[in-house]
């Protein structure tokens, strides 16, 4: 053959080469980037209003990544986001860590239990889980939460057998899926025991860190955690969860912020049904 046609192959191969690698190279900033950006506000929106995985559980299916193992990806960030807003939280000392603790127990087993259980489900089935929690968090979005997050509460019950009972339900949930329960966790704060909404959200950001943590452990033991997905929306979640804890304490914060996260949940919720059809 021709040295010189050898030559065209060889330089035609290797700019082929490096044209596609830079196109790999350039999704991949551009997906790190979006998935950072992603983050960022679902570890604003879980520590200032909460209902942050709406934004990044339907995003990281989007992505293609299985129910399954998006379900438990997803705990990646919300874990990170927590660990961001619960420091902040603890040097302000709004944190009763007492009582966290109390309400941390059954709500770790109730985390063990759900996880248990998801792990045993079809991934279609998660997917309608999915769908499901996403209404329900739209649902109690508009209902409830604009005037719960405005209430003042003034008096707070004790602890009872019906709170651990409660607790470990709301661990169940988490374990199965994680979106909602922080929204669940700080209104079975603030209707059933009575805590102001600041000092509520503050309680919130632990317990959320205490059973995300769990279940994290438990889905990563299984190789369900998709590694490179998860540390992406990891590091916006930290950043994310620093400045919510900053606008958490304020109320005059929460009315646009709201308006966002109906805006927001109201998108996955087209997204997930159009993926589904």
């Amino acid at each position: 053959m021709n040295l010189k046609i050898i030559i065209t192959i060889q330089k035609t191969i290797l700019l082929t080469t490096i044209f596609y690698f830079n196109l790999l190279f350039m999704n991949m900033f551009w997906d790190a980037l979006f998935l950072l950006v992603a983050g960022l506000l679902g570890g604003f929106l879980n520590t200032v209003i909460s209902s942050g995985s709406a934004v990044t559980l339907p995003l990281l299916i989007s992505f293609g990544i299985p129910p399954n193992i998006a379900n438990a990806t997803n705990r990646v960030p919300v874990f990170v986001g927590f660990l961001s807003s619960t420091i902040q939280f603890h040097k302000k000392k709004l944190i009763n860590w007492r009582k966290t603790i109390l309400l941390a127990i059954p709500l770790v087993i109730g985390t063990v239990l759900g996880v248990l259980f998801v792990e045993d489900l079809p991934a279609k089935a998660i997917s309608k889980i999915i769908i499901i929690a996403l209404f329900v968090s739209l649902t109690i979005a508009i209902i409830k939460f604009r005037n719960l997050s405005l209430k003042k509460n003034n008096t707070q019950t004790k602890i009872t057998i019906v709170s651990y009972l409660l607790f470990c339900l709301l661990g169940i949930w988490g374990g199965i899926i994680v979106l909602d329960t922080a929204t669940f966790i700080l209104f079975s704060l603030m209707l059933h025991l009575g805590i102001d909404f600041i000092e509520a959200n503050a309680t919130k950001s632990a317990l959320c860190l205490i059973f995300s943590f769990v279940s994290l452990c438990l889905f990563a033991l299984n190789d369900n955690v998709n590694w490179y997905y998860g540390g992406c929306l990891a590091v916006g979640s930290y950043f994310g969860g620093y400045i919510g804890s900053k606008f958490a304490v304020k109320e005059n914060t929460r009315k646009w912020v709201f308006i966002l996260l109906i805006a927001l949940i109201s998108l996955e919720i087209l997204h997930m049904i159009i993926k589904n059809l």
